[in-house]
Order: structure tokens, then sequence, then C-alpha cells
């Protein structure tokens, strides 16, 4: 391992080369060795988009209208999760 800084790609860089990856499997004229690369690089690639995701999730928080008309932030739960939290802003 090297000491130096890994650049941290894009979701859009890794989304591109799991795509690549897809491909490059599905027209079946790699060699056995070059299937097995382009598979990892894809897993790998897909891991990265999954992990970018989950810290995006982390971050966004709704907006809602309360019944007597204030806003408050609630953080955003992916469906099928019930937690909430909400916090109350001042207008």
């Amino acid at each position: 391992m090297t000491d130096k800084a890994v650049k941290k790609e894009s979701f859009e860089t890794y989304l591109a080369q799991v795509s690549d990856a897809v491909t490059a499997l599905e027209g079946g004229k790699l060699k056995l060795e070059e299937s097995i690369e382009k598979y990892e690089t894809g897993i790998k690639a897909l891991r990265q988009c999954y992990a970018i995701l989950d810290q995006a999730e982390k971050k966004i928080q709704l907006l809602v209208k309360e019944k007597d008309g204030s806003l408050s932030a609630k953080d955003f739960e992916p469906a099928g999760e019930e937690k909430t939290t909400k916090k109350k802003l001042e207008a």
C-alpha cells in the first residue's frame, strides 16, 4: 500500500465502470482471465456506488410542513424504515 492519498472518483465515474464491465462481460469475447478481472473491477465499482449513495442518503433531510403551518426538518428514511427524527425550524 502507498502513502499517497487516493483520489475519490465521482458516482458517475464508478457507474460508468460498472456499465463498461457489464457490456464487456455480456459481449462474450473476453478470455477467462479478462472476464474475471472485468467482473472484479465491476464489483468494486458497484460497491463504491453503494457507498456513495449511502453517504448521500445520510445527508438528505426532508422539509415537512406541520399542521400548524410551521416547517420542521426530518431525516430521510428509506422506504420500509419507520424511525423519525424531527427538528423544528425557526421561520
